[in-house]
């Protein structure tokens, strides 16, 4: 049985071989300087790199774990859970966009008694990309409206987790980036102690792989993937309420100026309906598996 000082941090990489070795001496180093010390495994999960990335990491003296080829970042954490041993676990990038010294509030906030904390990029001078500043505004947006919670960062890439308690749900992660989208809407709706730690963020080193239009519909579909599959109700009921006012106002446009029931308001009655059932269904599968 692993002991609370001891935690391993996965980086997924894939053609990261400028950056990964520094950030694997970093978090080593931040790991030892802590008091106590952490007892650290570095895992970084080579996704398919071409260049040096798995050389340069074993080199900084973290664990390697080969891909083979590209199958995405979410793959490669995922691989990382697998491996990893030790309850606590934590989860970095291979770019150096994160400072490896916040891990330590992050774990901290585990040890008072979270199950996940975030490493919310809300710090003064955090540097996002300015191309990725309105699509992150507006997933954001969306994602308290269909959470009714604050989401100070729906996706960062640097947390904290339980092992005990991200294992269980590991099957519902997905392949890509919208991996940790599922992981905040997850612990948000499925009971989880959460914790938010301002982290800084910086400009990355090297070339970025995300792709604006392709990953934020993914990371929207995965928001609505994973509420669906933990409170249902809460996209189902407005998506019936407001196709119910719809049809009512067909409804009342048929009585009052048609004065007659058109198809219209028919067919979109019949779709809230169904949506309600629909969503109730959906609910009560929820609570038969939980």
């Amino acid at each position: 049985m692993a002991s609370e000082r001891q935690v391993t941090v996965i980086i997924p990489a894939r053609n990261e071989a400028q950056a990964v070795g520094e950030v694997v001496r970093h978090v080593a180093k931040t790991m030892k300087a802590a008091t106590p010390p952490w007892e650290c495994t570095i895992l970084v999960v080579d996704d398919g790199s071409s260049d040096d990335t798995a050389t340069v990491a074993a080199s900084a003296g973290a664990q390697v774990l080969p891909m083979g080829s590209p199958c995405g970042y979410g793959a490669a954490v995922k691989r990382g859970l697998r491996e990893a041993q030790t309850e606590f676990l934590c989860l970095l990038d291979a770019d150096g966009s994160y400072p490896a010294a916040a891990l330590l509030p992050l774990l901290e906030a585990l040890e008072a008694g979270a199950e996940q904390a975030v490493g919310a990029r809300v710090a003064a001078g955090a540097q996002v990309p300015v191309v990725r500043r309105p699509a992150k505004w507006l997933v954001t947006k969306f994602a308290e409206l269909l959470l009714g919670k604050p989401v100070p960062d729906l996706n960062s890439g640097m947390r904290a987790l339980r092992r005990s308690r991200v294992m269980p749900i590991a099957r519902l992660l997905p392949e890509g980036f919208s991996l940790t989208t599922t992981l905040t809407v997850a612990g948000l709706l499925d009971g989880w102690s959460m914790a938010w730690v301002p982290i800084e963020y910086r400009k990355r080193v090297g070339r970025s792989k995300f792709r604006a239009v392709a990953d934020t519909l993914r990371l929207l579909l995965s928001l609505v993937r994973g509420v669906v599959y933990f409170d249902p109700l809460r996209f189902f009921l407005p998506v019936s309420l407001g196709l119910g006012v719809w049809a009512l106002a067909f409804g009342l446009w048929d009585v009052f100026w048609e004065q007659n029931l058109t198809d219209k308001t028919v067919l979109v009655s019949l779709s809230a309906l169904e949506v309600f059932v629909l969503g109730l269904l959906a609910d009560l599968v929820v609570c038969t598996r939980r």
